[in-house]
């Protein structure tokens, strides 16, 4: 892609326009963006290829000069086992996602566009995190994207990804940032909440952000944030006709009803459609791990 880097610069400084200018508000392509690809450093993935073309006034044809810009069948396949199976604490899960990170690194990751990196270091950074119990292990990829990609207008799947590790850095902080100010977790959820992705999988991982982080929405108290993450979680999974989070919705559902409403009687009716739901879908590890966590509520509020 060094040619390409080149040509794109030429190309710019040929229309008179410097960095700043060309990335305007930096929603689509950052200044540090650019500039590493102008100097073959960061493969451009499909939409900033776009954005470059659309900018220069030419089609993606002409500026790419026909080369493939699709990503491999065996990577994707690798990132949708990354994306798509849930770990739940469970050692050979978690054995078994390392050997997928460990495939892409060795296979694609050198040749992988600037975002599909970011997208495999946040999931990777987000493990450490959790395991550390330290946000500093995804603090610098917050520190480079976080207002890049919070002022987007729509999110993808690798922008769901990235406030994943947002949401956990933010539950594990102990550095001082400006997005860890609870004002911006407010508007970050509110933009979450908020978001009508069109494509199926767009929905799958905005329900799994939503999901995976409402621990944090329970420390805060963030009870209106919690009641429309369950509302907003029903209406994912029904529009996508996937329920293999539905146990975890439950279990949401019953800490609410105990922590916030003190309504015993229906927390354990959400707790019996949480073993209902992890037995249908045949996860014995996560059935067991459902037990125990409704004892261990159960104990706090008698």
């Amino acid at each position: 892609m060094k040619k390409l880097g080149i040509k794109v610069r030429q190309l710019r400084e040929d229309r008179g326009l410097t960095r700043e200018e060309f990335c305007g508000d930096e929603s689509e392509l950052s200044v540090r963006q650019l500039a590493r690809i102008e100097g073959g450093n960061n493969n451009p993935n499909v939409v900033s290829i776009k954005y470059i073309a659309n900018r220069l006034g030419m089609t993606v044809g002409e500026l790419v000069d026909g080369q493939d810009l699709s990503l491999s069948a065996d990577y994707l396949e690798l990132k949708q086992k990354l994306l798509r199976i849930p770990t739940y604490g469970d050692q050979a899960r978690l054995k078994e996602r390392e050997q997928y990170f460990t495939s892409i690194y060795e296979r694609f990751y050198d040749q992988l566009p600037e975002d599909e990196q970011l997208i495999i270091d946040c999931l990777q950074s987000k493990l450490d995190v959790h395991f550390s119990d330290n946000d500093s292990f995804g603090l610098g990829i917050l520190q480079d994207y976080f207002e890049q990609t919070f002022k987007k207008s729509t999110y993808t799947v690798n922008d769901f990804v990235f406030f994943d590790l947002y949401l956990v850095c933010f539950a594990y902080k102990k550095n001082q940032e400006h997005f860890y100010e609870e004002e911006q977790y407010d508007l970050v959820m509110a933009k979450l909440l908020n978001s009508n992705p069109p494509l199926a999988e767009e929905k799958f991982q905005l329900n799994n952000v939503l999901l995976n982080n409402i621990k944090l929405a329970f420390g805060l108290e963030k009870w209106d944030i919690i009641e429309n993450i369950v509302s907003k979680s029903n209406q994912l999974m029904t529009e996508i006709h996937d329920f293999q989070k539905r146990p975890i919705l439950s279990l949401i559902e019953w800490k609410y009803q105990l922590y916030a409403k003190q309504d015993t009687a229906l927390a354990t009716q959400s707790y019996q459609n949480a073993i209902l739901f992890a037995k249908l879908i045949g996860d014995d590890y996560l059935e067991k791990q459902l037990s125990q966590e409704w004892q261990s509520d159960i104990d706090n509020v008698l």
